[in-house]
This record gives C-alpha cells, sequence and structure tokens, in this order.
C-alpha cells in the first residue's frame, strides 16, 4: 500500500491542461492530488477559446466537438441542452449539429465538464494554482516545480500543457493580433496592414471593421493563401487510398487529385480533407525528416489554407472585402517593421522582386500565428537536463504518441508527458480538438499503468 496518495500536475490550465485533467479524473481509479498551474484567469479556455470578442465564432461545427473521449457528440447535447426550452425538438438540434457557435461558448462548455469531472471525485483533491512554472527538475525521485509565486510542488507525474505560452508582444514589432486598443484608435485609422493571412488575420480584420475602422486593410503574406470556406453543410469524410509513397510531392499530388475527382463528382473537397484527419499522424511519422522539412517549407501554406477553414458566412465577408477593395491581398515577405509616433513603417519585397519597398500604416497587426515557446525557462530548463529535446522541426518537443518526452538520450523519461501544440512536429494536427482530447486520455491511461499499486492507495490525509 503506498504510504502517500499519487500527486499530479498539470502545467497550463487552457483547453489543453482541462483536456488532460478530465482525462486523469476519468482513467486514474485510485485517489490523487491533482494540481493545476495557470497563470491566466480563464480556466479551460487558452489562447484558442479565451474569446477575445463575444462575436468569435468557432471553426468546426458543434457536432465535431468534445472534451470528452469516446463522446464526439458532447459538445452538442450540452448546447442542446442550453437553448432547447423543454421541448426537445429534433429541428434544433439538426441545426446546431451544423452551426459553427461563439468560441466563449465553448470556453464555458471546458470549464462546466471540468468542474463536473471533479465533483464525481470526491477522492481527489483538486488545487488550482495561479502562477507560472519556471523550472522542473529532479528531487529524491519525484519532480519539482518552481513557480513564479507560491512554494515549490512535488509531483509523480507532470503534464506540460502550456501550449502556445503567453504572447505579451511581436516579435516583428507590429501589435500582437488581440492587443487591447481604444475604439478611437480604429474609427481614427485610414489604413492597416496585416501581416499573416490565415485564422488570425480574419479575426484582427473582422474585429477592426465592428470597432469602427472603415480603411484599407492591406494582408501582407508570403504565398497569398486565404483560409477556405468550410462546406455549405457538414460532410461526411471520405476516406481516399494514398500511394504507398514516402515522397511529399507525390502524396500531395495524390491529395489535390482526389480533391478534383470528389468535386467531379458532387462531393465537396472538404470530405477529403476531413478523411485524411485520422492518419495524419500516421502518415508524419512515416516520413523522413527532410520530407518533413519540404512540407513545412513548400506545402504548409496551402495545407493550413484548406484544412484550417472558416464559416462559409465568414468567408464571404473576407471575399466582399477583397473585391470592393477595401482589402488588398500583397503577396510578399516584410522584412522589418518600424513604430513611429504616427503610425507604422514596414519594409517589405514582394514576391517576384528582389528590391524591398515601404509600406506605411496607421496600424500593423503580427498574424502570422502561434507557437510553442520553446524559449521559456521551463522548457529551456528541461531541455538543458536532457528531460526533454527539441523536435528536428524546432515545433516543439519530441514526445511519442501519447505525449511522453523523449529526453536528450531518445528514451522516454518516465512521468512526463506533453499534450497539444507543444508536439506539432512529432505529430502534426495534434492542435485539433478531437486530436488533443485523444492524446490526452492516451496519457492519463499511460499514467494510470504506470502509478497503478499493488493494492488500494491510501485515502488522502484530512
Amino acid at each position: 500500500m503506498r504510504d502517500r496518495a499519487l500527486e499530479l500536475c498539470v502545467l497550463g490550465g487552457g483547453f489543453t491542461g482541462v483536456a488532460a485533467a478530465i482525462a486523469c479524473l476519468a482513467r486514474i481509479d485510485v485517489p490523487f492530488r491533482l494540481f493545476v498551474v495557470e497563470p491566466g484567469p480563464a480556466l479551460g479556455r487558452g489562447l484558442a477559446f479565451g474569446g477575445h470578442h463575444p462575436l468569435h465564432l468557432l471553426n468546426v461545427r458543434t457536432r465535431d466537438l468534445s472534451i470528452r473521449a469516446g463522446q464526439p457528440g458532447d459538445f452538442l447535447s450540452w448546447a442542446f441542452r442550453q437553448l432547447d426550452q423543454g421541448e426537445n425538438h429534433a429541428g434544433l438540434h439538426e441545426g446546431l449539429a451544423h452551426t459553427f457557435l461563439p468560441r466563449q461558448l465553448f470556453g464555458e462548455y471546458v470549464r462546466q465538464r471540468f468542474f463536473e469531472a471533479v465533483e464525481r471525485r470526491k477522492d481527489v483533491e483538486l488545487k488550482l494554482l495561479t502562477a507560472t512554472a519556471t523550472s522542473c527538475g529532479i528531487d529524491r525521485g519525484r519532480f519539482r516545480i518552481e513557480l513564479d509565486r507560491g512554494e515549490p510542488l512535488s509531483a509523480d507525474a507532470v503534464i506540460l500543457a502550456t501550449a502556445y505560452g503567453l504572447s505579451p508582444s511581436s516579435a516583428t514589432g507590429a501589435l500582437p493580433p488581440y492587443a487591447a486598443m481604444a475604439r478611437e484608435d480604429f474609427v481614427r485609422a485610414k489604413s492597416m496592414a496585416l501581416i499573416g493571412s490565415g485564422l488570425t488575420m480574419v479575426d484582427v480584420l473582422l474585429d477592426a471593421r465592428r470597432e469602427g475602422f472603415s480603411g484599407k486593410a492591406i494582408v501582407v503574406s508570403r504565398r497569398g493563401q486565404l483560409p477556405r470556406p468550410h462546406a455549405p453543410k457538414g460532410v461526411v469524410p471520405q476516406q481516399i487510398g494514398l500511394p504507398r509513397s514516402k515522397s511529399i510531392l507525390r502524396l500531395t499530388a495524390a491529395v489535390r487529385i482526389a480533391c478534383e475527382a470528389a468535386e467531379a463528382h458532387g462531393t465537396p473537397w472538404q470530405a477529403i480533407m476531413n478523411g485524411l484527419r485520422s492518419s495524419l499522424q500516421d502518415i508524419w511519422q512515416g516520413l523522413a525528416v527532410e520530407e518533413q522539412s519540404r512540407f513545412l517549407c513548400h506545402v504548409r501554406p496551402f495545407w493550413d489554407a484548406h484544412r484550417h477553414r472558416v464559416p462559409i458566412e465568414v468567408h464571404g465577408r473576407i471575399q466582399a472585402e477583397l473585391a470592393q477593395g477595401r482589402a488588398v491581398l500583397l503577396r510578399g515577405h516584410v522584412t522589418g517593421v518600424e513604430r513611429r509616433p504616427d503610425g507604422f513603417k514596414l519594409t517589405l519585397t514582394r514576391h517576384g522582386s528582389l528590391e524591398p519597398e515601404a509600406l506605411d500604416a496607421d496600424l500593423a497587426f503580427d498574424c502570422t500565428g502561434h507557437a510553442p515557446d520553446l524559449g521559456s525557462g521551463l522548457i529551456q530548463g528541461l531541455i538543458g537536463n536532457g528531460f526533454a529535446r527539441p523536435d528536428p522541426h524546432r515545433l516543439g518537443l519530441a514526445v511519442e504518441r501519447n505525449g511522453q518526452v523523449l529526453g536528450a538520450d531518445g528514451c522516454p523519461k518516465r512521468g512526463l508527458f506533453a499534450l497539444g501544440p507543444l508536439c506539432q512536429g512529432s505529430l502534426w494536427e495534434i492542435i485539433g480538438v478531437p486530436e488533443i482530447v485523444a492524446q490526452a486520455d492516451q496519457a492519463a491511461a499511460s499514467i494510470a499503468a504506470l502509478y497503478a499499486p499493488a493494492e488500494a492507495a491510501a485515502p488522502l490525509a484530512p
């Protein structure tokens, strides 16, 4: 019998961290202490579902989201109960299934499911700590986590769920995408530069319009790719037979041909993209590092535009901006941003030109997206002491499929897991909700197996 209860520490309380906590509450059937360390106030929301604006919509249909492993329709059921007035209206349920609901609502759903899971486990002691983990090491056979405030923690297992970390400023010199600004700043602005053309750009541009920006938006993108729309209605994922090739060129050609063939036979190309989702990590891990690099360099902008889509209504608004001349899309590369008292000066090189040119704008936002902060003290410390190593592309950490972190020696580190965006370079597309939930469930099952006692654990001390 253990002389104390298992102690588990989740570092990060955004969506990934809460998914990990819920999975552990479901999978670990002995009493344990659960520490969740989160620097921000919005538990369960994080960057993705914090809801910078209440009108921000999810980019995934309600039917396809769930925080519970093995229950793919859970968010739909929860949302239906929030809106239904007792009539159990079948039409409402069907309509909700294909709807893109507000991100803030999904954040509320995640929080509620978390506290429900905690309430069911009377034998689990939960401690929520408002802090940032600054380092993680080993002390007398257990993990020791230093915090920027409060006493250090000790744990048997640690889950790194820091996702993208905190992004207080932009690396380019432009404003960060969700910077707090006065409405008057948008109303006065006559021009706005948006560096990057993905989902973040869509958020920033539409937010600016809501806040009264009526000037011209200049979107600067290396490849000139904009997010594609979802199909008008949810489609059934369609599996395709891919060639047994380890060449990104051949695999990409096969996917393109399959999408064109589907369209020719009346099936939206989105069905093909959705059908690839279940096998993406197998495909990625079957590629040589050099082929993965070719994908990241040459294919990723096109993949992201087709894979990370927007609701058809949102896509229509962006297309209208371009058609009416209120926004323009420049294909080029921004090499510098200078902040001036009266605005911003960007230096960019257009596609096909070798000569840099200047672009003046009243406002400039960095919409190039987010990446895990490998430079944080926590991650750098783990890499420095050999507990972790970056993946070959330095997109995150090297991990196994269940999130177990690989050390400098290439071996998995007992009790140390990383989930979600931190695993992007090892497990492509691990940033999606279903993928994170599945990985969290695998990690929780692994922790339960690692620390399962021969006999029942001792109850927690009062």
